[in-house]
C-alpha cells in the first residue's frame, strides 16, 4: 500500500507543475494602451506575441466614480490576429469630466483553454487643448488658463463658501473637489458633449468635478458666484448621497441653490420685473425637468425657481421644506409629497405663489398631462440627475443643441438635500419679498 502511494505521488509531481504552468501562462505583451480623443472617444488596443493564439478576448473598463454599485463595462471583443482593438465611442453614452480616472484590463483566452488578465492600466482624462495652471487650498484644486488673477480669486470664492457652509451650518465637504475654470463658455461646452448651449457650468457630483466657463473680465462679479452656486451641488451630493431616494425636482434645486448663493442679482430681479409685467412666467410644472435652452427663457426659470424657494420659506418656515425634501429623498413623487406636507401639488404650489406675487389665476387641466414616452430621457451614465448647468451671464446666440438620450448604467440616485442649505435659508428669512 506504501509503494502505491509513493507512486501516485511521484507520477502527481510530474504532472501537476505542468498543469499549473498551463493554467498561468501570460501572454508576452507588446503594448497595452489606451488612446484617448477627448471628448469623442476612447480606443482601447492590445498587441501580443503572436506565438500565444488568443481565442477569445474580454475588454473590462470602468470610470473611477461615486456610486451605490460598482458595475464595470465587460465588452467580448472580435480576435483577429494578434492586435486586438475596440473604441469606446463617448458619443454615444456621454463623457466624463477631465480629472476623472479610466481603468481598464484584458481577459485572454488561448486555443489551449488558458485564460489570463492583465494587468490593470490607469488614464487620467485631460482637455489638453490648453495650457492649464493650478492653485489647491485644502480639498479643492483649481485649474484654469486664461487671466493671471482668475485662479486665486475663484479659489478664494470655492473656500470661503465652503468656510460658510461649514461654520454657519456644520457641513463640511466630504471629498475632494476639481474645479476647471475655462476662459471661454465655448471652450468648456467642448468638453461635454450633449450639453445646452445656454450652460455656463455644470458640476458633475460623481466624479466632484466642477466646470465653468468664465470669461477672465466677468471672474470678480458672476465668476464667483457661480463657483458658488456650482459648488453648492457638489456639497449638496456629496453629503445628501442615497442609493434609495427619489429625483427632486428642478425647480426646487436650482431654486435652493440659488438662494444659497445669498442676496438675488440684478439679473435675478430683472427677470422677475420681466415676467412680472408681461406675465409670461413658465407653468410650474414644466419646470420639474430640464429648464429651457435659451438665455432668457433659461434665466427666467432659475430666477422663477428662486422666488418659488422664496416663498415656500417665507410663508410656511423651514421646517415644512425639510419634510418635502425628505419626502422626496426617500421616494415620494413630487406631487405627492407636496401634498403630504403642503395639502396641494405642484400646480397648487404654483396658484399659491403666483397669488403671493400678486397675479392672475393660472387655469390647468384637471389632471397632469402625462409625458410621452419619446420625451422621457434615459439614465446619463456620468453625468447624474443632479447635474444641472448654470446659466451665462449674458445671453449668448448660438445654433440650439438637441440633447441626446444616452443609455447609461450609472445605478446611484441623489437623495436627501442636506439640512445646511436649509439653515442657510432660515438666517434669510427676513429678506424683503421681490
Amino acid at each position: 500500500m506504501r509503494k502505491i502511494l509513493t507512486l501516485l505521488l511521484l507520477l502527481g509531481s510530474l504532472f501537476m507543475p505542468g498543469l499549473a504552468q498551463a493554467q498561468t501562462t501570460e501572454p508576452p505583451v507588446i503594448r497595452n494602451e489606451a488612446i484617448v480623443d477627448y471628448p469623442q472617444s476612447v480606443r482601447f488596443q492590445l498587441e501580443v506575441d503572436p506565438a500565444f493564439n488568443v481565442v477569445d478576448a474580454v475588454l473590462n473598463y470602468d470610470v473611477t466614480q461615486t456610486a451605490c454599485l460598482d458595475v464595470s463595462t465587460q465588452v467580448p471583443v472580435d480576435v483577429a490576429g494578434s492586435l486586438i482593438d475596440w473604441e469606446w465611442p463617448m458619443v454615444r453614452s456621454g463623457n466624463p469630466p477631465p480629472g476623472a480616472e479610466l481603468w481598464w484590463e484584458w481577459t485572454l483566452t488561448d486555443d489551449q483553454g488558458n485564460t489570463t488578465t492583465t494587468p490593470r492600466q490607469t488614464l487620467t482624462f485631460s482637455d489638453d487643448r490648453f495650457d492649464w495652471q493650478t492653485v489647491q487650498e485644502g480639498n479643492v484644486t483649481l485649474h484654469w488658463y486664461a487671466g493671471d488673477e482668475v485662479g486665486p480669486l475663484l479659489l478664494d470664492a470655492a473656500v470661503s463658501g465652503l468656510a460658510l457652509l461649514e461654520e454657519d451650518m456644520g457641513i463640511e465637504l466630504q471629498e475632494p473637489v476639481e474645479l476647471y475654470i475655462y476662459g471661454r463658455t465655448e471652450d468648456m461646452r467642448d468638453a461635454v458633449l450633449y450639453i445646452q448651449d445656454w450652460a455656463g457650468g455644470v458640476a458633475f457630483a460623481e466624479y466632484n468635478t466642477i466646470l465653468i466657463g468664465v470669461v477672465p473680465s466677468q471672474a470678480e462679479g458672476w465668476g464667483r458666484d457661480t463657483v458658488r452656486h456650482e459648488l453648492a451641488h457638489l456639497v449638496v451630493g456629496q453629503y445628501g448621497r442615497s442609493c434609495v431616494g427619489g429625483h427632486r425636482p428642478t425647480w426646487l434645486e436650482e431654486g435652493l441653490a440659488m438662494y444659497a448663493e445669498g442676496e438675488p442679482s440684478e439679473q435675478v430681479l430683472s427677470d422677475l420685473e420681466r415676467s412680472q409685467e408681461n406675465n409670461d412666467f413658465a407653468a410650474l410644472r414644466s419646470l420639474n425637468g430640464p429648464f429651457p435652452a435659451h438665455g432668457d427663457a433659461a434665466g427666467s426659470a432659475y430666477s422663477q425657481s428662486y422666488s418659488v424657494i422664496q416663498f415656500l420659506q417665507d410663508e410656511y418656515g423651514i421646517k415644512k421644506l425639510q419634510d418635502l425634501l425628505l419626502l422626496i429623498a426617500g421616494g415620494t413623487g413630487t406631487d405627492a409629497a407636496l401634498e403630504q406636507v403642503y395639502g396641494f401639488n405642484v400646480d397648487g404650489l404654483e396658484s399659491e405663489w403666483r397669488v403671493w406675487r400678486g397675479l392672475p389665476a393660472r387655469t390647468y387641466p384637471p389632471t397632469p398631462t402625462p409625458l410621452a414616452v419619446e420625451m422621457i430621457p434615459t439614465v446619463v451614465p456620468f453625468a447624474g440627475p443632479q447635474d444641472y448647468p448654470t446659466p451665462l451671464p449674458i445671453a449668448e446666440k448660438g445654433v440650439e443643441e438637441t440633447a441626446v438620450p444616452q443609455p447609461g448604467n450609472s445605478i446611484c440616485a441623489l437623495g436627501l438635500i442636506p439640512l445646511f442649505a436649509l439653515a442657510f435659508i432660515a438666517q434669510k428669512s427676513q429678506r424683503t419679498k421681490i
